[in-house]
């Protein structure tokens, strides 16, 4: 599809420059991928943060990938400098590639699956800093509340998922097919009296639970055709105050060439979707580390 977001900048939230965060609101950034900080109260928690961008060609062609420092202090400019936890979808490199350098600069605690937590490990994460989640856990950190739900990861045309085998031996990942991507997982994250839903795709066979709607704000991967056949489902389940779909950009090319959505990504449908269901909430759409503050109830 290719583009920016500069036709839909309708439904592009984003708060005014002097705006200032209150205590009892939450704010969101988007940090590019399916990266998220929301921050409420002088906490922070992020999610799948990735900065380093590594090439297509780099992660088909099998050569060595490794975090870009320098992308990732970049990318941490808009983080802040302490951060309550990091929260990761799966193994994938475009989710947790980035994440051991992720929490030595920001002091952050990775909660992910099993799976997830031996790649951050042997990636250089500390075993103290990194807490195993599986589906029905919760966690109280700080003043966000956490459930770690179940999830599935959305299917490439042809291949299937992605690096979806067992972990290579003992070995620290080199390629990006070492990031295999392990028990997919999503969150329901509450503060405040608020709530959002996050994952990074998905299939039809595995929605989100009904009895957690309805939330604040439902943020949805949409990248591949399977995420997008079950937008509407999980949407109707979830009943939010916004939705906002995630996981549409480019993830091959820098951050600092802006926001244009990925090959495979088709937001006219999901949008059509929205519009013709009558899909409960307002869509929104989010550009690169322009914080929004979700507005109360």
């Amino acid at each position: 599809m290719g583009g920016g977001l500069s036709c839909y900048s309708p439904l592009v939230v984003a708060d005014p420059v002097s705006h200032s965060i209150r205590n009892d609101s939450i704010r969101v950034t988007y940090l590019g991928t399916n990266g998220y900080q929301f921050q409420t109260g002088g906490h922070a928690l992020v999610v799948d943060p990735y900065f380093t961008r590594i090439s297509l060609a780099r992660a088909g062609l099998g050569w060595p990938v490794r975090p870009n420092e320098s992308e990732i202090n970049q990318g941490l400019r808009y983080v802040d400098q302490h951060v309550d936890a990091i929260l990761v979808t799966h193994g994938h490199f475009d989710h947790l590639l980035d994440v051991p350098v992720v929490m030595q600069r920001t002091h952050a605690t990775l909660f992910a699956s099993s799976t997830a937590v031996e790649l951050a490990t042997r990636s250089g994460a500390p075993l103290t800093k990194c807490k195993a989640m599986a589906p029905g856990m919760t966690r109280q950190i700080g003043p966000w509340r956490i459930t770690a739900l179940r999830a599935s990861h959305d299917h490439v045309p042809i291949m299937g998922i992605p690096f979806n085998g067992p972990l290579n031996g003992n070995a620290a990942p080199i390629r990006a097919s070492d990031w295999v991507c392990g028990q997919p997982l999503s969150y329901l994250i509450a503060a405040n009296g608020q709530s959002i839903f996050i994952d990074s795709g998905g299939t039809p066979a595995v929605l989100p639970p009904a009895r957690i709607g309805p939330v604040d704000l439902a943020i949805l991967g949409v990248a591949l055709p399977d995420s997008r056949s079950r937008f509407a489902a999980a949407v109707s389940r979830l009943r939010p105050r916004y939705v906002l779909p995630s996981h549409q950009d480019n993830f091959f090319v820098p951050l600092s060439r802006g926001f244009q959505f990925a090959t495979m990504s088709d937001f006219p449908f999901v949008r059509r979707q929205h519009e013709q269901q009558r899909l409960p909430g307002r869509l929104v759409l989010l550009d690169y580390f322009r914080p929004w503050t979700l507005p109360p109830r």
